[in-house]
């Protein structure tokens, strides 16, 4: 079997946790979401081709007032001898004072690496805040990481998280999703900005949710081209990828993406590797 890094999934115990986003009301209007709304362990990556050695969990609401819970329950549901990281829920925009108080709350949980805020659609405008650039010099001085999820094509927001990657070399930013790259909007200027700068990584994730992506072939080499080799990482965003097709399907898609294996191992293995666990 291979052995991977799934560094973007989510596990799920709805008896535990809240998930209001996805329980309230009927939930989204995703197809096959009574798959996707069941609990979700680690248990449920078995498969015949892929040996996940170790996984980045991104948070899932499970209590978004009190985000150690998630950590918690993760560190209890987890195998003991999986190695696994965390990335947690702080408002990106609160106020300073607030953000710090909660980011020392979360310090103490052992896998908390770092938070992600969803930004997407026209809440990519809280990146553009001053709350948001001394939050994110709070994560670098602590050597976190922020997991940015909104589409590129919101060049402000961009080039705002450029200039603080600058400012701050410390902080790793890591792009969710491909930055949600479709085949409707020019990217050019937002990819040659963001892959410049040595502390910003991509991951190839969340296809289900573009439906005017790119190939994924065109898209791959699109973020290598711009990135580089040691900065892209797929990942599957598991369950949420069940909108279209299995975990293992994912993953043999990626793997015939790719025919080099020194690629191969650093797109599912190496880079993840080294953003999140060295």
């Amino acid at each position: 079997m291979m052995q991977i890094i799934d560094p973007h999934l989510h596990f799920f115990d709805l008896s535990l946790g809240q998930y209001h986003w996805l329980t309230q009301g009927s939930g989204p209007s995703w197809p096959n979401l009574d798959k996707i709304k069941q609990n979700h362990h680690y248990a449920d990556l078995a498969n015949t081709e892929f040996a996940v050695h170790s996984f980045l969990h991104i948070e899932a609401g499970f209590n978004n007032a009190e985000p150690s819970a998630e950590l918690e329950w993760l560190a209890s549901s987890t195998p003991e001898h999986i190695p696994f990281k965390a990335i947690s829920f702080i408002q990106i925009d609160s106020e300073p004072d607030t953000f710090e108080k909660q980011l020392t709350e979360l310090l103490a949980a052992p896998n908390f690496i770092g938070i992600r805020d969803i930004t997407e659609g026209q809440e990519y405008r809280r990146l553009l805040s001053d709350n948001t650039k001394t939050n994110l010099n709070t994560l670098a001085e602590h050597g976190l990481i922020f997991e940015a999820q909104f589409e590129l094509y919101h060049l402000e927001a961009v080039k705002k998280l450029v200039e603080t990657a600058k400012l701050y070399p410390n902080l790793k930013i890591v792009l969710n999703h491909a930055g949600f790259i479709d085949n409707q909007h020019d990217y050019t200027t937002a990819l040659l900005l963001l892959g410049k700068l040595n502390n910003i990584y991509i991951k190839f994730s969340g296809q289900e949710h573009c439906a005017d992506a790119l190939e994924p072939a065109a898209k791959l080499q699109l973020l290598l081209d711009y990135f580089g080799e040691d900065r892209v990482m797929f990942a599957s965003n598991y369950p949420v990828c069940l909108m279209r097709e299995s975990y293992l399907k994912v993953w043999q898609g990626y793997k015939q993406l790719v025919n080099d294996s020194a690629l191969w191992h650093k797109l599912s293995f190496a880079n993840a590797q080294r953003c999140y666990f060295d």
